[in-house]
């Protein structure tokens, strides 16, 4: 009697100390034997390329903005050689055009604060444009003209062609106040667009697993 309960205390420390074979853990919906994804991955990166597709786009503008700012850079940074308002107008398009470009990694790189970055980098805009048009504005007022020389000479010559200096001097000024009016509203929309990015981004992120922002991020160019 001694022996058959022994041996059965010793078959229950046996059953309570050793591995459970049968609870094996249960691999999850979206895992596979092989390696793959699962339809289920697949399907969560199909779907959350597609909610991220406003994001991509404003990157890709913010990309092509800020390579053509960079190209206007160069272009007035060359012209600087011979006058120093093309110099200044290069160092700003040329600093607007970093940020702009580090904005677009931004937005790539899912980074909320990305969004407001290039809001307030084309306010920055808007002021070289400002800037470069008002300098002009005074320059074409109150600078040397085309016909200075005629005109101090007098005669007929200067009476044909002081209404011509005017009306150079006019047209000049309506130019630059114009371009003042239309960066002022394009930049405006401009900032407006990128600021609400980051509505789309907050909800990109809340909306979609954390390994599917991390595979996107990790293969994307």
């Amino acid at each position: 009697m001694e022996d058959t309960t022994a041996g059965t205390c010793d078959v229950e420390s046996a059953v309570s100390t050793g591995p459970v074979t049968g609870a094996r853990p249960q691999p999850t919906a979206a895992a596979r034997d092989d390696g793959g994804i699962s339809p289920e991955q697949f399907q969560a990166i199909t779907t959350a390329r597609h909610r991220g597709r406003k994001i991509s786009r404003a990157a890709m503008v913010a990309s092509i903005s800020g390579w053509s700012m960079a190209l206007f850079a160069g272009i007035s940074l060359l012209g600087g050689l011979f006058s120093l308002q093309s110099f200044l107008l290069g160092l700003g398009l040329g600093a607007v055009a970093f940020v702009e470009l580090r904005g677009a990694r931004g937005l790539r790189a899912l980074d909320l604060a990305a969004p407001r970055a290039l809001a307030l980098n084309q306010v920055g805009l808007v002021v070289v444009v400002i800037a470069y048009a008002g300098w002009s504005i005074v320059t074409a007022l109150f600078g040397p003209g085309p016909y200075d020389a005629q005109l101090a000479a007098g005669g007929d010559i200067a009476e044909l062609l002081a209404p011509i200096d005017q009306l150079t001097r006019s047209i000049t000024v309506a130019l630059y106040v114009a371009v003042i009016g239309i960066s002022v509203v394009a930049q405006g929309c401009a900032a407006a667009y990128y600021y609400s990015r980051r509505r789309h981004m907050t909800a990109y992120l809340q909306g979609t697993p954390k390994w599917v922002v991390e595979t996107l991020h990790a293969t994307s160019p």
